[in-house]
């Protein structure tokens, strides 16, 4: 049963995204400049276990045949290569996508994403041409392969990552953005969506004279601003409802890519080449943000086992400039409080002490030692008295020479 519902709910998906798709045709040329359905099928299988991919793919298959049939008037035989040309496609996509079990969000994971999608949609086109050529003799072949490849591919890169963002996503009642982003996101897309209303408006050449064809750049600094803020669903999102909306304005003949075309159709193979190079952009660019998240993420968590771990032996750590003497204070036992420098240290070590601990320390900054150990009695400001054992070691720069003394320190209380 889960199987059957899941199967249903990517038919379901397909053919309500391919009618989106279909709304967006060029009028003059009756192609459909992005086709989302096989982005729906790509995208499940990217982010479903191999468990799944039975159903998502009989899913794909089934409503890939009622649109061969509802859309383009084939009969069984066309409407089984048809849909048989959707599984073996975003199948062989998906597998280069999820080659290695990398993370479709992370660096290596991204660029497979990128290499699985537009190897499915080549695929495709590439396997339409022989189709078509069978169920309709008179079309333009290349026309057909270009049209199927280009569109495909648009549709893959602009539903991928919004599954990928939303995989386990529940909705909360409480944390999530500010909402200063969000409100900052949501003005950054109104920009864009006044930006791109004015840009690819219709006869914009009338209105902006010879300029006009140089401003299909405009928009896309607001995009990227909201993408940026909101983050990675918000992002993603706003990234298919305006490349949706650049794509089909030039579509129907709106916006700079349509000021001067050299065949018909030309304004949407420059669209969609615009839109691709961005999502692309956009998909690296959230890949690397990600890493640099993961790995702040993993230098607090560090940072707070070595701080627990300081604490439970009861040691403290301090990092002095081998120059001047500056002390820097790590987590643990804070025994250095108002202590910056070497010298307010030594100050406090007993005066029959404080020669021999000054000179160990010495030896080390200058590299003579590479490390040492030394005992001494420390007195606090408040009168108390420790017995302090200390390891000290040297950090030498790419000059060889010492740049920073490490020192860890055990102290226990002298009871008077």
């Amino acid at each position: 049963m889960p199987q059957i519902r899941k199967a249903l709910l990517v038919a379901a998906l397909f053919l309500a995204l391919a009618i989106l798709s279909r709304s967006l045709a060029n009028a003059a040329t009756l192609t459909t400049p992005v086709w989302l359905g096989s982005g729906v099928t790509f995208a499940a299988l990217l982010v479903s276990s191999r468990w799944w991919w039975p159903a998502i793919l009989a899913g794909a298959a089934g409503a890939s045949l009622v649109w061969a049939w509802a859309a383009h008037g084939l009969g069984l035989g066309g409407g089984l290569a048809f849909a048989g040309l959707e599984v073996v496609c975003m199948a062989s996509g998906a597998w280069i996508a999820r080659l290695g079990g990398h993370d479709p969000d992370s660096r290596a994971g991204a660029m497979l994403l990128i290499a699985g999608a537009l190897f499915a949609a080549a695929l495709g086109g590439l396997l339409a041409m022989p189709m078509w050529q069978w169920l309709r003799p008179g079309a333009n072949l290349l026309e057909e392969g270009r049209a199927w490849t280009f569109s495909t591919a648009i549709g893959l890169l602009l539903l991928a990552p919004v599954a990928t963002a939303f995989r386990g996503f529940r909705i909360r009642r409480s944390g999530g953005m500010p909402m200063p982003q969000f409100l900052a996101g949501g003005l950054a897309f109104l920009a864009f969506l006044l930006a791109t209303a004015l840009v690819f408006a219709d006869n914009i050449e009338q209105r902006y004279g010879h300029v006009a064809a140089t401003l299909a750049y405009l928009p896309m600094p607001f995009l990227l601003a909201s993408a940026a803020l909101w983050g990675a669903r918000g992002g993603a999102l706003a990234m298919l409802l305006g490349s949706l909306l650049i794509i089909g304005r030039s579509a129907h003949g709106g916006g700079p890519f349509a000021v001067a075309e050299g065949f018909p159709g030309e304004a949407v193979v420059e669209a969609q080449a615009f839109v691709a190079i961005w999502t692309g952009v956009m998909i690296m660019v959230r890949a690397l943000a990600r890493d640099r998240w993961l790995a702040l993420d993993q230098a607090r968590d560090w940072r707070l086992r070595y701080e627990r771990t300081m604490r439970a032996l009861r040691v403290a750590s301090v990092e002095y400039d081998a120059v001047t003497g500056q002390a820097v204070w790590g987590e643990g036992v804070q025994l250095g409080t108002g202590i910056g420098s070497l010298e307010e240290w030594l100050e406090r070590i007993d005066p029959a002490e404080r020669g021999l601990a000054q000179a160990v320390w010495s030896d080390v900054a200058q590299g003579i030692a590479p490390e040492s150990e030394q005992s001494y009695t420390l007195r606090l400001d408040d009168g108390r008295r420790l017995r302090v054992r200390e390891h000290l070691a040297g950090i030498r720069g790419a000059d060889g020479k010492v740049e920073q003394v490490v020192a860890m320190l055990r102290a226990e209380a002298i009871d008077d």
